[in-house]
């Protein structure tokens, strides 16, 4: 089989549950078929998915191949960065540890990139549990910009090989490594694109603590200042310097101009529905 016509998908496992093992019987039910998958999965327990059982396991569901990689002591990024370093396929699947897909989650998205457009990179839609309970509501249609504001990306897409081993793969002294990557491939010149309809299930993504979370977001802008506005490289300067006026902002979302002149200013932040403290007996007007 060409190298082409070949997916390497890059799995993460950081623990001994069973999980993964739900990810890759999910993986082995894909429509366009196990012989096509490379599997590479960077483990923290690599005796797990080496002994006997597993071995017959990964023979049942059929993949290609299927590569396991000690990734002890190594950060996600570093983890994914070498599940892709060996292999010649064509294209580079990222999928979560514990999600399940849709059966042709990966036959849709390979069609969105080999489309009419020429996409470098498309991510799927897809449903995840809450780790805090708040409820979820429909994004919009994805646009390249929003990523200046937050990782508007799905966690699971397909990557065309060339274009990831461009761009170095992820930044591993980054802790928002893949935002970091679809920013940099949208500086490039590189086309996201979006598979409608849910074709993933994904676990609850992890939370950074808000002084992590700040603290990434603004490593995340001074590792590429040249896509952000002057004030907002100002704000990740002094949030890394200790300013008490540069606070973490919401998690998950770097703030725009505007907002880090209320941060500078000592202004509240405006207060909308459903945020803590919205009270609808008590409207605010600016």
């Amino acid at each position: 089989m060409r190298a082409t016509n070949r997916i390497r998908v890059l799995l993460r496992s950081g623990g001994t549950g069973t999980d993964i093992f739900r990810t890759l019987v999910s993986l082995a039910c894909q429509d366009l078929g196990p012989k096509r998958l490379e599997i590479a999965l960077a483990t923290t327990d690599p005796d797990l998915h080496s002994g006997r059982e597993a071995r017959l396991l990964h023979s049942a569901l059929d993949f290609g191949a299927v590569q396991v990689l000690d990734a002890r002591g190594l950060s996600p990024a570093q983890a994914l960065n070498q599940a892709a370093a060996d292999g010649d396929a064509g294209h580079l699947a990222l999928v979560p540890e514990g999600a399940r897909l849709h059966p042709q989650c990966l036959s849709r998205c390979l069609a969105a990139l080999q489309g009419r457009k020429g996409a470098q990179a498309v991510f799927c839609e897809h449903t995840a549990g809450s780790t805090d309970g708040t409820p979820f509501t429909r994004r919009p249609a994805f646009r390249p910009e929003q990523l200046v504001r937050r990782n508007a990306v799905g966690p699971v897409a397909l990557v065309q090989r060339t274009a990831w081993d461009i761009l170095d793969g992820l930044n591993p002294a980054l802790e928002y490594s893949l935002w970091d990557f679809w920013l940099r491939l949208a500086l490039a010149g590189g086309r996201l694109a979006q598979a409608h309809g849910p074709l993933a299930s994904c676990p609850a993504l992890y939370r950074l603590a808000p002084e992590q979370d700040g603290r990434a977001k603004a490593l995340l802008v001074v590792h590429t200042p040249g896509a952000f506005e002057p004030d907002i490289c100002r704000w990740a300067l002094a949030l890394l310097r200790g300013d008490l006026w540069a606070k973490p902002f919401k998690p998950g979302v770097i703030p725009s101009p505007r907002d880090v002149g209320a941060l500078f200013a000592g202004l509240d932040l405006p207060l909308l529905p459903g945020r803590l403290g919205w009270d609808m007996r008590q409207r605010r007007s600016a």
